[in-house]
């Protein structure tokens, strides 16, 4: 997606306990390892790995059936150095969450006493995969995080390093120019103390142990890291809270008896957040310098340089500690928290709460609390606001609440959907409202992220922006939808009229959090992308045919026709009639990088399609006209002279009078957006010729280009989400199937995120996790297109179609 990058810190791949792939080559540290006949032998960071067939689990160096809780849950790790706390421990997770149940089919038994065609996830009901097997066997958990956010900061729970390691202080990379979000969180994590068998305390971080599972509960934004522990099955949740507008981490802590005597736990928390200096070095991480932590108000405040921290407990607790009685040193030794109430000012304080539990077998209990910032020292002000959110309300009502609040705001998926979509589907949705940002100071809110983090794209563009709008108009979260156009609508945009002639609205890049457009710049120039007009045309005219709402158009028409759709008329060069150079959807910047892409040209005409159904609608019948001629001319312009002698649509008209690298699986948008008649042959021409020439050697989706760099060469999931919509247009019911049917899988493999990249000959998740518009959000278009019939731009029949473009004709 980003043209600008040149290379990507590596994404850790964690051991695939459960997945099917393809043949690796043979290494000698697999020699003689048969892997209990129910596997194969694969070779990682010089170790060897059993890659389990479907029904069995990794157990050390080999593969044994997978029955019962355990079995699926993967608690045993790994082998050899993947056996650490940390990647044995994710393997685990993934392998109970994703690829072990992935490898299932649609009506299998179920696990556990789960219903048919899930998988038990250390006592959680999970769908298994059920699409087709293919796609099953070859998916990959390779994806260690898993953000929760609520508009207002952004959390993350780190499954390699088993707790939970970021808290932005805002959902977004940067407000402005040189001022950064902060990530305020070291660490937080739980643990749990027991007398062992003599009768001695022993106390034990869970930090340092190999989870059961790890995912999402019920798609929503709660994560849930499930423990064993001897007898007890110990669960961590961690949320962003919806009800808390500020940026917020919420831990519930539970423990549930599964033996058959009555045990004696206690639950304990620890959250080390920094409070101190940043440096021009590095202005994303405090230090933990001068901090001081103190009790008031029923909770420890905790106070810095960097801003202000409540921790209020959920419910009552027994016990709380902060440095110098460091609660991590406490539980080390099996001793209570001292319970002190001022820990002075000093460096790196580290804050806990401890409670007691008696279990009956059967029998669960849990501790909880809450840790709200303040960027400045109103501590009354975060005192009352974590009051009014949580009030009296204990740590289960608190987990029990949230979740039902997600419910509550869910719209019911297509009712065609299989269990595994359905889940992918629901939680795309809660990933969508995860990166909508709430804030609503200055121009910020509205606006959603290209990626939530850790995932580097915490940006708004605004093309990611424009296919999140269209997944939430057509998932029916109307009022998100509305809120991101009026972002678009009201941002601070304009800046850039030495590349855009006339006064315009749409950013030609991005936002800044602040909702000021930016523009970003490489040793190529910057980037100037002409394509978000046209897109943004296109998502207020799918929010308005979903909605039904009239008026949010009428209201802002006056801005829509002069400064977007009018933009788009200014814009067409007269060589060919196409939209002028810019650097289009794959970011090339400018400094003679500008082409006229054929991406840019299709989405102006859907968009200015769009608008002539907009204007008709406000009853303004010579815009109409306007803009319909408008788009019958970009069409007809991109059909007389971008198509290559294979009759396949072209890149760009640089790249085709050069007479190579000219193919790009960006143009699949002319069929997917009923630009061309899909029986037509520059439709069937460009769908045979993407997948002909870009398919990735994993051989189930495509890369993006044929330009040759690294980034080019990534399998693309947005160009698969695309290509299966343009496909299902096409009447390629079997292919868009397939190809839908391989991002489900992969995502099913990997807790339901989507990334930007697979790795095109492992399938490996890479690039930013989880992606939004151009993932979540293109899987529910995609998903929607099934029941959707075709927009304005096919159904009336309102483009010309040039005559070589019939059905059943040739050029």
């Amino acid at each position: 997606m980003r043209g600008r990058l040149l290379g990507f810190v590596a994404l850790l791949l964690l051991p695939d306990a459960a997945a099917c792939g393809p043949t690796m080559p043979s290494n000698s540290a697999c020699d003689g390892m048969d892997c209990g006949g129910l596997g194969r032998c694969e070779v990682q960071s010089g170790d060897p790995l059993c890659v389990c067939q479907p029904g069995a689990v990794a157990r050390g160096i080999t593969c044994v059936p997978a029955s019962g809780p355990d079995g699926g849950a993967g608690i045993a790790g790994t082998a050899g150095s993947a056996g650490s706390s940390g990647a044995a421990g994710a393997a685990g997770a993934a392998g109970a969450a994703g690829t072990a149940g992935a490898a299932g089919t649609a009506g299998a038994a179920g696990t556990a006493g789960c219903p048919a065609g899930t998988i038990d996830e250390a006592g959680q009901c999970a769908p298994r995969c059920d699409v087709a097997p293919t796609e099953c066997m070859a998916a990959r958990a390779s994806h260690p995080s898993l953000p929760s956010a609520n508009g207002h900061g952004a959390l993350v729970w780190n499954v390699t390093a088993g707790k939970a390691d970021t808290l932005y202080e805002h959902p977004y990379k940067a407000w402005d120019d040189g001022i950064v979000s902060r990530d305020l969180l070291f660490d937080a994590y739980a643990g749990i103390r027991m007398d062992d068998a003599a009768g001695v305390r022993q106390g034990t971080w869970l930090d340092g142990l190999a989870p059961e599972a790890a995912g999402y509960v019920a798609q929503s934004g709660v994560v849930r890291v499930a423990h064993r522990v001897g007898e007890l099955r110990v669960e961590t949740f961690t949320w962003a809270p919806m009800n808390l507008p500020r940026p917020a981490m919420v831990m519930v802590v539970r423990a549930t008896n599964l033996g058959p005597r009555e045990l004696r736990p206690s639950l304990y928390t620890l959250a080390n957040f920094h409070l101190g200096h940043t440096t021009a070095a590095d202005p994303v991480n405090p230090a933990a310098d001068g901090e001081r932590v103190v009790w008031q108000g029923g909770a420890f405040v905790e106070t810095g340089v960097g801003g202000t921290l409540v921790h209020r407990p959920l419910g009552a607790v027994d016990h709380r500690g902060a440095t110098p009685d460091s609660p991590y040193s406490a539980l080390r030794a099996g001793r209570d928290l001292a319970d002190g109430t001022d820990s002075g000012v000093g460096d790196d304080r580290v804050v806990g709460f401890q409670k007691d539990l008696v279990l009956a077998p059967g029998a669960s209990g849990a501790i909880g609390v809450v840790s709200a910032f303040e960027r400045g020292t109103d501590v009354q002000g975060v005192l009352a606001a974590v009051e009014t959110a949580f009030g009296t309300t204990g740590a289960e009502r608190a987990l029990a609440d949230a979740l039902a609040e997600w419910e509550a705001w869910r719209t019911p998926p297509p009712a065609a959907l299989t269990a595994g979509e359905r889940a992918v589907w629901r939680q795309s949705e809660a990933l969508v409202r995860m990166a909508q940002v709430r804030e609503t100071t200055d121009r910020s809110h509205g606006q959603i992220l290209a990626s939530l983090p850790p995932g580097q794209w915490n940006v708004t563009w605004a093309r990611d922006l424009a296919y999140a709008i269209v997944a939430l108009s057509r998932s029916g979260h109307h009022q998100e939808a509305r809120a991101a156009l009026e972002f678009v609508l009201a941002a601070d945009s304009g800046r850039f009229t030495q590349y855009v002639p006339v006064p315009y609205q749409v950013s030609v890049v991005r936002y800044f959090g602040r909702g000021k457009e930016e523009s970003d710049s490489d040793e190529n120039g910057p980037n100037v992308e002409l394509d978000g007009f046209g897109l943004t045309l296109w998502a207020l005219e799918e929010y308005q045919a979903a909605s039904g709402d009239r008026s949010f158009v009428g209201q802002h028409w006056p801005a829509i026709s002069t400064r977007i759709a009018d933009a788009l008329l200014a814009l067409r060069e007269a060589e060919f009639g196409l939209i002028s150079a810019d650097s289009s959807i794959w970011e090339v910047h400018w400094n003679g990088h500008q082409k006229r892409y054929t991406y840019t040209s299709l989405a102006a005409a859907r968009g200015l399609c769009a608008a002539a159904a907009l204007a008709t609608s406000v009853g303004d019948a010579a815009a109409s006209a306007r803009y319909g001629a408008a788009a019958r001319g970009y069409r007809d312009a991109v059909l007389a002279h971008l198509l290559g002698p294979d009759g396949a649509i072209a890149s760009s008209a640089e790249e085709l009078r050069t007479g190579s690298g000219y193919r790009d699986a960006a143009v699949v948008e002319a069929v997917a957006w009923s630009l061309v008649p899909p029986a037509g042959a520059a439709a069937i021409a460009t769908l045979d010729a993407v997948e002909r020439d870009l398919r990735v050697a994993y051989g189930h989706g495509l890369f993006r280009n044929d330009d040759g760099g690294w980034y080019d060469r990534q399998e693309w999931v947005f160009v698969d989400l695309r290509t299966s919509v343009a496909a299902r247009r096409a009447g390629r019911t079997a292919d868009a199937d397939a190809r839908l049917g391989w991002v489900t899988a992969q995502a099913l493999a990997n807790q339901g995120l989507l990334a930007e990249l697979h790795d095109p000959d492992t399938a490996a998740y890479a690039g930013a996790v989880p992606m939004i518009g151009f993932g979540a959000g293109a899987y529910l278009i995609a998903q929607s297109e099934r029941t959707v019939p075709p927009g304005p731009c096919g159904a009336l029949g309102s483009l010309r179609l040039a005559a070589w473009d019939e059905p059943g004709r040739s050029r």
